[in-house]
């Protein structure tokens, strides 16, 4: 029996979504849910949504679909609200980037979902990239050998950015920061245990604050990372939609490049060698919809679950902590302090 799904929140993401879903035959669409009229009204005319499937309030959707799963693509600050009203019912999560804003939430969230033994998927989807499982792969053969410091930077040209959004206080951060700091510790399979940041917006930048930011990361295996990003880059307009990616992977042996969507590795004495990364056999979306369907049929833990991803929080906790305070956070401390203030609340 098809799993049946509701998807909340119709903005493109949550169009991408509902494709996703009807293209996955372990699926069945069973709700389409937004509470701006007009936006739904879009998306159903887009996607050709039946009047059935159609929600203005997800409780109405829970209720009346008989939904197994909830695909939250709400705006980052509704993520709280949505995913507790799912999890009231015992009903399974997939949620977009970021989990949430705020670490103490992202905690509260999982441990409910424990209570409810309703499984959390976070759809942090850049580290199932070819080019990121490539990176993995590669350091966990030893290719590189012992990675000591990682470089990564990413730009894009000032844009107009989604209101939810440019609401924030660190837009890049919960924009794109949120995708490369979970796919460093991915690929690194190490936790970060210190993090010095700065957000900030140019002077002359018409963006919202924390329009950039750059963060140095001490990672528990002795890696150190600089990592740069920034929405307020200019004279790449014409190339690759406007973005630009890079990272620099340091180890003993070698030196893996990546730039965009293409891989050299440099090792020593040798020439510089490009790297396959093979074929795409499965959209990184298709990949959390498999973890999501073993998780409610099998009991499977999530590879990118909601416990993991308490790991990116805590790190983007870190980030704006460090920005706030001008010093260096330690992540796991902040972990610590929200899972021990938890349980205190449960006795």
């Amino acid at each position: 029996m098809a799993i049946r799904v509701a998807v909340a929140g119709l903005g493109s993401r949550g169009r991408d979504w509902v494709r996703e879903v009807r293209s996955d035959p372990a699926y069945e669409l069973a709700a389409c849910v937004d509470s701006d009229t007009r936006v739904l009204e879009r998306a159903a005319a887009a996607l050709d949504l039946p009047q059935n499937q159609r929600f203005a309030e997800l409780p109405d959707a829970l209720d009346r679909a008989a939904c197994d799963a909830v695909i939250v693509a709400t705006p980052a600050d509704q993520h709280t609200e949505v995913c507790e009203t799912a999890l009231a019912r015992g009903t399974a999560l997939m949620v977009e980037k970021p989990f949430t804003l705020r670490l103490g939430e992202a905690v509260r969230l999982v441990k409910l979902a424990e209570q409810q033994r309703a499984p959390i998927v976070v759809a942090q989807n850049y580290r199932y990239m070819r080019s990121f499982r490539t990176v993995r792969r590669l350091i966990r053969e030893g290719a590189l050998g012992d990675v000591g410091v990682v470089a990564c930077q990413y730009f894009r040209v000032p844009h107009e950015m989604p209101q939810s959004l440019s609401r924030l206080t660190h837009s890049v951060l919960y924009g794109m920061g949120v995708h490369h700091l979970d796919s460093l510790r991915y690929v690194l399979g190490q936790r970060v245990v210190g993090v010095s940041c700065e957000s900030f917006t140019l002077p002359e930048g018409q963006l919202p604050p924390g329009a950039s930011m750059q963060a140095l990361l001490a990672f528990e295996g002795d890696t150190r990372a600089i990592y740069t990003a920034s929405y307020e880059s200019s004279g790449h307009e014409f190339f690759e939609r406007g973005q630009e990616f890079y990272a620099r992977f340091t180890g003993r042996l070698a030196t893996l490049h990546v730039f965009q969507r293409w891989l050299f590795l440099c090792g020593r004495g040798r020439w510089p060698r490009p790297v396959r990364r093979g074929a795409r056999r499965l959209t990184e979306e298709r990949v959390l919809l498999g973890q999501l369907e073993r998780a409610l049929i099998h009991g499977e833990e999530p590879e990118s679950s909601g416990f993991d991803n308490l790991q990116t929080m805590a790190v983007v906790e870190a980030c704006v902590r460090s920005a706030q305070e001008r010093r260096w956070i330690n992540p796991q401390e902040l972990l610590d302090e929200e899972l021990n203030a938890s349980l205190s609340h449960r006795h």
